[in-house]
C-alpha cells in the first residue's frame, strides 16, 4: 500500500478470511483436473468429488454469514451457480452440471488467486458484494434443512482398552 509492502490480510482487509477459505477450497478442487490429466485419478471419480464439494458448500453455508467458511462457500456457490455448474430447479432441488464444473472451478480459482496475488481490496469488496449473499431460493433451501445436524460427532467403542 502506498508503495510499501504489506501483509495480504491488511491489503485485502476484512474480507480476507472468507477469500482465503474459498481460495483454499477451490484451488484444491482445481488440482483434481490436474490429477485426472496426469492419470493419478480416474476421470470416473471426478463426479463424486465435484458432488461432494457442492454438498459441503451447503453444509458450510449453514454456519451463517459471520463465519469465514460460510462467507467463502456462499461466494463459491453463487459463482458456480452463475456459471451453470450448480443448477436449481422449480422443485427446489439443486444439481451439479458435471460438464460445466471444471471450467467454472478454473475460472473461480483464477479470480480468487488474482485477487490475493494483487492484494486488491476494491476488487475483493466488489467480488463479495456480487457473490457474497444468499439468494432467496438458497435461503429457503437452507431453512428446510435447519433440523438436520451440521456436523456429527461419532463415538466409537473399542473391544480392548486403547492407551
Amino acid at each position: 500500500m502506498n508503495g510499501k509492502p504489506v501483509d495480504i490480510r491488511e491489503a485485502i482487509g476484512p474480507r480476507f478470511s472468507g477469500l482465503e477459505e474459498a481460495k483454499a477450497d477451490i484451488v484444491g478442487l482445481m488440482c483434481l483436473q490436474w490429477l485426472i490429466d496426469q492419470g493419478h485419478v480416474s476421470k470416473d471419480m471426478a463426479a463424486g468429488y465435484y458432488i461432494a464439494h457442492v454438498a459441503d458448500l451447503f453444509r458450510s453455508m449453514r454456519f451463517g454469514a459471520g463465519e469465514a467458511h460460510s462467507t467463502g462457500e456462499t461466494m463459491e456457490f453463487n459463482f458456480l451457480s452463475e456459471q451453470g455448474a450448480i443448477r436449481h430447479d422449480a422443485s427446489g432441488r439443486y444439481s451439479v452440471d458435471l460438464g460445466k464444473m471444471p471450467a467454472a472451478v478454473a475460472a473461480l480459482g483464477k479470480e480468487l488467486l488474482e485477487i490475493e496475488a494483487t492484494g486488491d481490496q476494491a476488487r475483493s469488496d466488489k467480488w463479495f458484494a456480487k457473490y457474497g449473499t444468499f439468494p432467496a431460493e438458497l435461503t429457503k433451501a437452507l431453512e428446510s434443512a435447519k433440523n438436520v445436524p451440521v456436523d456429527l460427532d461419532p463415538v466409537f467403542s473399542f473391544p480392548t482398552k486403547v492407551r
